[in-house]
């Protein structure tokens, strides 16, 4: 797997589970069923992602591999816990914004 993959993977199982925990989904320490399930389909589609050495991230990238019911859930997500991210995990959340940067004019192949 790719660093960049691995990375994605790791910012959007801590996005996930901060939303599953702040709307108190979370039982025992785990995550609901239906962010257990959001999870498992981030990362399938991360790990087929056409792009990978050269992934922006997923809100530059101009193939959209994520059904509308599930683009709408990670849509919510990533809206409740994107602002969370910079006092919880702010290195990720750095990286993150430096690659959203570096990607703004880029087309990928």
């Amino acid at each position: 797997m790719h660093p960049r993959i691995a990375r994605e993977k790791r910012i959007v199982d801590k996005m996930i589970t901060i939303y599953c925990q702040k709307n108190n989904h979370r039982k025992k320490g785990k995550l609901c069923p239906d962010c257990k399930d959001l999870k498992a389909y981030a990362h399938k589609k991360l790990l087929h992602c056409p792009f990978a050495k050269d992934k922006p991230v997923c809100a530059k990238c101009k193939i959209h591999c994520y059904n509308t019911q599930r683009r709408e859930q990670i849509k919510k997500v990533m809206r409740f816990a994107g602002p969370k991210m910079i006092y919880r995990h702010p290195i990720d959340t750095i990286i993150y914004f430096y690659h959203k940067l570096i990607h703004i004019n880029y087309t990928p192949q």
